[in-house]
């Protein structure tokens, strides 16, 4: 099984997505028969592949994010060093 397929999301395997449509497209028991499973293989393996790339580019994005709320909740618990002198 795999995600809705549309060559906006996944550029790097339109040409498994279409090779996919068409195997499907030249006959409708293609699909049935398991003629188009070859197929279907290669563009499952290009999903996966795309699936790590962007798991990845997410994990370093939020490691990021994380980095600046920590950062920020640090000076937010912390008072400034002369946050005494200013009361007096």
């Amino acid at each position: 099984m795999h995600p809705q397929l549309s060559e906006h999301n996944q550029e790097q395997c339109i040409e498994a997505m279409r090779a996919l449509d068409k195997c499907h497209n030249a006959n409708s028991f293609n699909k049935f028969l398991g003629l188009c499973n070859d197929v279907k293989i290669a563009l499952d393996n290009c999903l996966k592949e795309e699936f790590v790339v962007k798991r990845a580019e997410n994990k370093a994005k939020a490691a990021e994010k994380r980095a600046r709320m920590e950062k920020i909740w640090k000076d937010i618990e912390e008072p400034p060093a002369d946050f005494g002198k200013q009361q007096q």
